[in-house]
């Protein structure tokens, strides 16, 4: 999804996605939510693009380039994280409540979770008795994970930017499975060779187990594309 949030704007919301390889310009036919009496948010979704590389420009500012692909080989090693928030009140970068529908945002990066960086937690009691026998009072255990962002060659810096803007967020699924941060970490930053501006971060998350309606609402919502496509389970491709 793109969103431009225009705050008493009088000018027009102009944006074009360009075709990098052909250099063909499709206008964007945005829709138009009003926020409030002044605030509008512009906003549409990218989908059944061909494969390619590709570029936004709003109001003649470009994005940066990105690439669209069905080939496995390439999404193998990458991860789809898409997130969202309970409510619109919390920040002002980004509308996830449109006309009383929740919005994820999507965002796939090289990266992933090496078994090497799985640990484990408890938050338990016991209690001991006058024989030295030990018994449960309550038990509930934790996994934790560290996230590896970037491959061989690296990511650029803002990459970690946004990982730590995402992870503020109140629902984060990083290939369908939710985690959050675990307590105030943020990316570690690891330079890959000195002088050149490409990076890896490790970023410590722990799991969250939750059985409830809402999320079963969330998992239904990140697969699907559109009204009757949604991502398979098993991988990242495309199933109807």
């Amino acid at each position: 999804m793109i969103q431009v949030i225009a705050r008493s704007e009088s000018r027009a919301i102009t944006g074009v996605l360009i075709n990098l390889a052909s250099s063909e310009e499709v206008n964007i036919d945005w829709s138009i939510w009003s926020i409030n009496s002044t605030d509008k948010l512009y906003y549409y979704v990218l989908k059944g693009l061909p494969d390619g590389y590709y570029k936004v420009s709003v109001n003649g500012v470009e994005s940066e380039m990105f690439h669209i692909t069905s080939d496995e080989l390439e999404l193998k090693d990458t991860v789809l994280i898409q997130y969202s928030m309970k409510d619109n009140r919390e920040r002002q970068d980004a509308i996830f409540w449109i006309s009383d529908t929740q919005h994820f945002f999507d965002w796939r990066v090289h990266g992933g979770f090496k078994d090497d960086d799985w640990s484990f937690g408890v938050n338990n009691e016991q209690f001991t008795d006058a024989d030295n026998n030990i018994s449960e009072i309550y038990s509930v255990e934790s996994l934790n994970k560290t996230f590896t962002l970037g491959n061989s060659s690296g990511c650029p810096i803002w990459f970690a930017a946004m990982l730590n803007r995402i992870l503020s967020c109140t629902y984060v699924y990083f290939n369908g499975d939710r985690y959050i941060r675990m307590e105030s970490n943020i990316p570690e930053k690891n330079i890959l060779l000195d002088g050149y501006r490409s990076y890896v971060f490790k970023q410590a998350l722990t799991s969250v187990e939750v059985v409830d309606y809402s999320e079963s609402d969330n998992l239904l919502k990140i697969r699907r594309v559109d009204d009757v496509n949604y991502r398979k389970v098993s991988n990242k491709l495309l199933t109807i």
